[in-house]
């Protein structure tokens, strides 16, 4: 192939479907982005469109929100023929289960896979519920088939590398972003098959570095997967004046963090963070500033402790932020608090970073140093003590803040850039089809 193939992203999880193929048509690709996922923070108005969010179903569509304002998507984005949020993989199985029992070419299609992994515990029942979801699908987006058939390679994201395997398309690239650490090892219909689908990939994208255990524990290979960071278009993310920073100077606030992460304290240690901020209040800064996105199953937790804390006053809830007002959050934070559990990042920390803003979470270099040739500026911190340390640190230190923040401006620069993204995704398109880059 001496061309640059035609791509289509398909499962638009959180907006990266969308931002990889924005970010491959900038550097001349034809890539299209199949956008089947109904919440909010996976609609393209979410990260492109001047709009606030202000409450509402997280399920119902953001376009004519976004119209009134002026944005309208691409028409590279291919959209639904309706609108339907039960677009769930397990809300058609009832009603549609029973009309696939006969559908000879899923009973062909389980054969076919049987006899490719026959050590894979596979059952008939697995590809029908597979093939209740297809049907849905094909609904709002026509046949699967002829669709695939007219891209040189489909790349699938989450678990939608089942449908790729379900319709038997070469090839395919599955986009793994945290769905690889345990979801293809459940004991359920989409575990088995998402299993099989990560080693039938022509490639499998890595955006987590601790999950390359997880492809090791799949039998795939370093010739079967790459790296490739989260998208984040530092080009939209980057240092700038911010209205909500003046606003929150004119209020009095001395120093202020932002943490956009959800409330989940198993998971992001939510209360560790508030207890370190609550020492700062008492003990350095009794005009600092936390602010907090009303997102995830323990705020009634979180908000709690901030009362048994005593720090109310010092906090400030915010609705979850579409990305644009997120990125004047950013702005007008000193620092971003993210998690203190993990160990490594998702879109967070890289987003922060572009902006110039200083982040602080659980931080493991070990899990990075296979695919980071040189290991971001974050501060590593996990327990109150040793977040409330760093947070003191930092707001009597502007200078240090300065400092981190532009070291995290060049990192995301150097490691982390748009055209990066492209060239690994070009480079793993030229191994599945063909395709020289050197020829185009």
């Amino acid at each position: 192939m001496s061309r640059p193939p035609r791509v289509l992203h398909v499962g638009n999880v959180a907006n990266n479907a969308y931002l990889n193929a924005k970010f491959l048509r900038r550097a001349g690709v034809e890539a299209d982005a199949l956008c089947d996922e109904w919440h909010m923070i996976s609609q393209p108005e979410w990260e492109d469109a001047p709009i606030d969010w202000n409450g509402g179903d997280p399920e119902a569509p953001l376009m004519e929100r976004a119209a009134a304002a002026g944005w309208h998507r691409p028409e590279w984005v291919l959209s639904p023929s309706r609108w339907d949020p039960t677009n769930s993989h397990e809300f058609w199985l009832g009603t549609r289960l029973e009309l696939l029992r006969d559908a000879p070419w899923l009973l062909r299609r389980y054969a076919s896979l049987r006899r490719a992994a026959p050590g894979v515990p596979l059952h008939l029942t697995d590809v029908l519920r597979a093939g209740a979801w297809l049907d849905h699908h094909e609904r709002l987006f026509g046949k699967a088939g002829p669709l695939f058939e007219s891209y040189d390679v489909v790349q699938a994201y989450g678990i939608h590398p089942i449908l790729l395997l379900l319709t038997g398309q070469r090839p395919f690239v599955a986009f793994e972003h945290g769905t690889m650490r345990e979801l293809p090892f459940k004991d359920d219909w989409y575990g088995r098959l998402l299993s099989m689908a990560y080693r039938n990939a022509g490639k499998v994208v890595i955006t987590n570095p601790d999950v390359v255990a997880a492809a090791h524990r799949l039998g795939l290979g370093p010739d079967d997967y790459v790296f490739i960071p989260h998208p984040v278009d530092e080009t939209k993310y980057r240092p700038g004046p911010s209205e909500l920073g003046r606003q929150l100077e004119a209020e009095g606030w001395d120093f202020v963090a932002i943490s956009p992460s959800r409330h989940d304290w198993a998971i992001k240690g939510s209360d560790r963070m508030l207890r370190a901020f609550a020492e700062l209040v008492l003990h350095d800064r009794p005009n600092a500033l936390l602010m907090l996105n009303d997102w995830g199953l323990e705020v009634g937790r979180s908000r709690s402790l901030i009362a048994e804390l005593g720090i109310e006053r010092n906090v400030r809830w915010l609705e979850p932020l579409p990305k644009l007002r997120l990125i004047d959050a950013y702005r007008a934070a000193d620092v971003v608090l993210d998690q203190f559990l993990i160990g490594t990042f998702g879109a967070v920390a890289p987003e922060a970073m572009a902006c110039g803003t200083p982040v602080l979470m659980a931080f493991e270099p070990g899990l990075h140093e296979w695919c980071f040739p040189e290991l971001p500026p974050i501060v590593d911190v996990r327990t109150p003590e040793q977040i409330y340390r760093e947070l003191r640190r930092l707001a009597r230190d502007q200078a240090a803040r300065a400092e981190l923040g532009a070291a995290g401006r060049d990192w995301v620069e150097r490691h982390h850039g748009w055209q990066l993204v492209v060239d690994r995704l070009l480079a793993a398109y030229e191994e599945v089809t063909g395709y020289s880059q050197s020829r185009s």
